[in-house]
């Protein structure tokens, strides 16, 4: 613990989007600033993909501040204490959107897993790595929006059928564009015989 003093104070932590001091991944300002959308039935998306959140959320997946996933996930968890649409103590299980191993090995770590855990951990819901990526598929991003529903068909598969047979599945992941990959994941789930799939994203892309 002493430790941890020393360092804080050789090196006082600061908010991993404005790199001004903080204690918090997230500095109270910069969380203020996210656009929190109203909830909506379907696809509930916590918040818009612009500003400090597209920042917050490209540092994270992309150079590795996994200290964010707390106040992220926390974000998540604010969302969902407002949304009358989903019923977290209907939910059986989170599963979060996976990703091919060969990204996982480079990236080091799955950022929808990592949210579904601080998820998890409020609402004590299990985590089930129930899914897995066999195709190492282009990154959605980078694609027209008419080729990312072909890109990813047949992409996903269930590895434990029988935990999602008949349970209320929450699918979740960080950002919602088009759609395709969630969708995609929910077809396997719901053939692998699961009662109800829930879609909850961090955030959602605004055109």
């Amino acid at each position: 613990m002493w430790f941890r003093a020393l360092l804080d104070l050789i090196f006082p932590p600061t908010c991993e989007v404005c790199r001004q001091r903080s204690l918090e991944a997230l500095c109270p300002d910069c969380f203020s600033q996210v656009k929190f959308m109203k909830p909506q039935l379907g696809v509930h998306c916590a918040a818009a993909y612009d500003g400090v959140l597209r920042t917050a959320i490209h540092r994270f997946k992309f150079q590795g501040r996994k200290k964010l996933a707390d106040p992220l996930g926390i974000m998540l968890v604010k969302y969902l204490s407002h949304d009358p649409g989903l019923k977290m103590e209907e939910v059986d299980c989170l599963i979060p959107v996976p990703l091919h191993p060969r990204r996982l090995r480079q990236r080091g770590f799955n950022q929808a897993a990592l949210l579904a855990a601080v998820v998890s951990r409020y609402y004590e819901v299990p985590v089930l790595p129930a899914l897995a990526r066999v195709r190492n598929t282009h990154p959605q991003f980078d694609l027209p929006r008419a080729e990312r529903q072909t890109n990813v068909r047949g992409a996903f598969k269930i590895t434990e059928p029988q935990a999602v047979y008949n349970k209320n599945v929450l699918l979740l992941d960080d950002i919602f564009t088009t759609g395709s990959t969630i969708a995609e994941c929910s077809r396997a789930l719901q053939i692998a015989g699961a009662r109800r799939v829930e879609i909850l994203t961090l955030s959602r892309a605004i055109e």
